[in-house]
């Protein structure tokens, strides 16, 4: 009987103890299923209404959050008029639940539904996103948080999302053709400005070596063409936390003594955001996700796509105000921790941050500034010494303008070698890494196409990034797991044509680079333009390299600023294919992305091989393996025509019109352009005149038109010329156009008629005074071969105009001026117009107008 006993306890117990451990694991890993409606809100962020796109009628989408475990079903209804896609942004997830149209999926129909499927093997704080188009932008953006199954060792009893975004007024489509008309057509609207009085009042306030800092800098970016303030693409409308403008600032309510967690998403468009909350220090205690060690900062920047957790403690009894200014000075983003609803809020009381510097002072302090390479930082001169590092800047300036020239890649080696050598300081050059350094600021991309390099133990890391107090609070990674192979990755853009890319390659020419499963590969990212570019990966971790070793952070999104190299390493974890970009959006969406696609995929569509289906741990937290090849029948289309992003065509049209009221003439300049990034259809008139009523000059160029670099583009077609010829005529004509160093805007064209061979040659510059007014000095040259007195053709130089404008931009797009020309003819051609009763010299003062549209 006693045996018995025992024997019934014991299955009692066990019966009991399975029963607590299969509520638990339920309470610990439940089921949750969302309904998320996409679909139009009308919204007045800036006291315009517009129609923006909302989730669930709320800007940003709701916040979802969940318990590490969780099996979670996302219902994603659209009621657009057109497809979307939604992205889990840094979950790691089957590739066909990740969320990107055209590369993981095929899109959410209008009035259809999509159901994401997929067990939360992580936590932190993360958030979601529209992956079609320039959807974010309009709206759908939202937090997700996923609470750990043990809690963190840093201890708080209050939790806010911060979630900070950017708004604009203006459609986001449209904006993205704006920038395609012009690069910096939003730059009427921005405070800093590389103008003649700005660089005049730095110089005043600087002292020896500032100025001849500032005397280098201004010559070198006047050669290279390049603005010293890029800081940004848009000029924003608004700024909002948690989708609140300034007039109706986000609050919560707090009391004395509490530890306040802050969980701040850079969901931005294109904004990077400085944050402080004035009169305390943050502790930032979670970077993308993952703990780190705790470090305390007066401030800090966020990039669009990253989160960074700080703690708070409230010690006083005023209101904490949050304060994020975007970097290009043009605004912020407001809120406010407060002690009751109705406490007063001084937000006028905030200063803004110091101007920023020039782009090109951080520039250089990250390109030649110290490395961390290996595990082991390389000591040498810090350009901290002195608190606006003038006598540095001014040595690196001196390298820099000795080293102009562009780098040149040996594709097959990736050895880095000049394309002359110069004389620069060995030490500084070689950086401990067997690989000589680019030591320049390229106005060309030096890595033209994507490929692999055998692997190597050395890596380099810029240690002035915003990541160097960034260390794991728990091992992340294997540092002894050898490297597969290195991919090297420039970020590089032409600025002004606003076409992105990689390694010279934009998206939509580029092929997916193919990744093997379960190695490592090392990613090393140099940003040689003049923007920051945070680089984004989904379904996988970067390990950022920065001398940690098993402690370097895990990131999905590293903010690579300009000038800076970052080495990462990527464990290819997972299977399928996997979109990798850089979260500016309009940066994205102009090529700077790549597709990332497992060899496995492929030999799955090839029916070499079955699916996979292996979900396990690696050991590390916030790290699954997760190589699932199908949760859903394989679309083999988007294996082999995926496509995020293709080519688009685009439409700009360039006018002046110039009216003299006093001798009744008026002169028009058209240009427009319709096609690609790289060859377009140009229509361009040049200085079509009129006179009391009668035209005076006028042809027209039909050419093609091809894009060969940066600043130039070369051109051929047809060219009908109408007057001053006494019949009209068509004709053959080649020409070049572009930008020559010191900002010189420069038209050559060519025209073959009759055994005459004419030149015209058209030469401008802009100098800025201010911020908006500018003063354009032009000259136009036209001569020819032989004369043709019926074509207004004469031998040798025929013309030559003098052009002095002084001229004002209201807004984007649009500019008012006066124009000053004088006009004279020469030799044949001056004849052959005496002989038609035609002028051989004009002075002309005029009221202009431009337009862009």
């Amino acid at each position: 009987m006693i045996e018995q006993a025992a024997c019934l306890r014991k299955i009692v117990t066990t019966i009991v103890t399975v029963l607590v451990m299969t509520l638990a694991i339920h309470a610990n890993a439940a089921k949750h299923a969302v309904d998320l409606h996409v679909n139009y809100k009308k919204v007045n962020f800036t006291g315009r209404t517009r129609v923006a796109l909302a989730v669930n009628n709320q800007i940003p989408a709701p916040t979802l959050r969940f318990k590490e475990g969780d099996e979670v079903t996302l219902n994603v209804y659209n009621h657009l008029k057109e497809e979307t896609a939604m992205h889990w942004h840094g979950i790691i997830l089957p590739w066909q639940m990740d969320g990107v149209l055209g590369l993981t999926q095929k899109g959410i129909q209008p009035g259809s539904v999509f159901h994401y499927k997929f067990k939360l093997r992580q936590s932190g704080t993360y958030w979601y996103h529209a992956h079609a188009g320039l959807q974010e932008q309009e709206g759908l953006y939202g937090a997700l948080v996923i609470e750990p199954k043990k809690h963190s060792s840093y201890h708080y009893n209050k939790d806010f999302v911060m979630v900070l975004s950017d708004w604009s007024n203006t459609n986001a489509n449209q904006i993205l053709a704006n920038l395609k008309k012009e690069g910096d057509y939003y730059s009427p609207l921005f405070p800093l400005q590389p103008s003649l009085v700005k660089f005049l009042t730095d110089y005043k306030k600087s002292n020896q070596a500032g100025r001849q800092t500032l005397l280098d800098e201004y010559k070198m970016m006047q050669q290279m063409r390049m603005s010293i303030y890029d800081y940004s693409d848009v000029a924003y409308d608004a700024f909002l936390l948690n989708g609140h403008p300034n007039a109706n600032p986000w609050s919560a309510v707090v009391k004395k003594g509490d530890v306040v967690r802050l969980r701040f998403i850079g969901a931005g468009g294109s904004t990077i955001f400085h944050v402080k909350i004035p009169g305390t220090m943050m502790s930032i205690v979670n970077v993308d996700g993952n703990d780190v060690k705790p470090y305390r900062v007066n401030d800090f920047s966020i990039a669009p796509g990253e989160t960074f957790d700080v703690l708070v403690k409230i010690t006083k009894q005023q209101p904490y105000i949050i304060y994020a200014e975007s970097n290009d000075t043009l605004g912020a983003a407001l809120g406010a921790l407060k002690h009751s609803p109705n406490q007063e809020v001084g937000y006028q009381q905030v200063k803004p941050f110091p101007e920023p510097l020039p782009v090109t002072r951080d520039m250089m302090s990250l390109m030649m500034g110290p490395k961390i390479t290996g595990n082991t930082a390389v000591k040498v001169a810090s350009n901290k010494a002195m608190p606006v590092k003038q006598q540095t800047q001014h040595k690196n300036m001196h390298h820099m303008k000795h080293a102009m020239k562009p780098m040149k890649m040996q594709h097959d080696s990736h050895v880095m070698t000049a394309a002359k050598p110069n004389k620069i300081d060995h030490d500084t050059m070689m950086k401990n890494t067997g690989e000589m350094m680019d030591m320049s600021m390229p106005t060309e991309s030096t890595i033209i196409g994507d490929s692999m390099s055998p692997p190597t133990t050395r890596y380099a890391t810029s240690s002035g990034t915003k990541y160097q107090q960034t260390i794991a609070a728990v091992k992340t990674n294997d540092p002894t797991k050898p490297v597969f192979k290195v991919i090297k990755m420039e970020l590089f853009g032409y600025m002004d044509r606003y076409v992105w890319f990689i390694n010279g390659i934009p998206e939509y020419l580029a092929k997916p680079i193919i990744l093997q499963p379960a190695k490592r590969y090392r990613i090393v990212f140099t940003n040689t333009s003049m923007m920051h570019h945070p680089m984004h990966i989904h379904g996988h971790w970067f390990i950022m390299r920065k001398g940690n070793g098993a402690y370097d952070p895990l990131l999905h999104t590293i903010d690579v600023a300009p000038g800076a190299t970052i080495t990462a390493d990527l464990d290819t974890d997972a299977s399928g294919q996997w979109f990798f970009h850089c979260h500016m959006l309009y940066h994205m969406m102009s090529g700077m992305a790549r597709v990332f696609q497992y060899s496995t995929l492929i030999e799955l569509v090839d029916h070499q091989i079955k699916p996979e289906d292996i979900i396990k741990k690696t050991g590390y937290k916030n790290r699954p393996i997760v190589r699932v090849d199908e949760v859903r029948p394989l679309d083999v289309s988007l294996v082999k025509e995926h496509s995020p992003h293709k080519m688009g065509l685009w439409l700009a049209s360039f006018l002046d019109v110039d009216v003299d009221p006093i001798n009744d003439s008026q002169s028009i300049t058209y240009k427009g352009m319709v096609g690609s990034d790289y060859n377009k259809l140009e229509l361009f008139i040049k200085d079509a005149e009129t006179s009391k009523g009668v035209v005076e000059n006028a042809d027209l160029d039909v050419f093609a038109w091809r894009l060969v670099d940066q600043f130039w583009a070369v051109k051929a077609g047809l060219n009908y010329f109408y007057r001053p010829a006494t019949t009209p005529y068509w004709q053959p004509g080649v020409g070049i156009e572009g930008l020559m160093p010191y900002y010189i805007d420069t038209d050559l064209r060519a025209y073959y008629h009759d055994g005459s061979v004419k030149l015209d040659i058209d030469l401008s510059r802009d100098t800025q005074i201010t911020n908006n007014f500018f003063v354009q000095l032009g000259i136009r040259g036209i001569l020819a071969t032989k004369t043709v007195q019926a074509a207004g053709i004469g031998v040798g130089l025929n013309q030559m105009r003098y052009v002095v404008r002084p001229y004002y931009r209201v807004m984007p797009a649009l500019s008012v001026g006066l124009e000053y020309e004088k006009v004279l003819t020469y030799g044949a051609y001056q004849r052959i117009q005496r002989a038609t009763d035609g002028s051989t010299s004009e002075t002309s003062l005029s009221l202009s107008l431009s337009l862009i549209f």
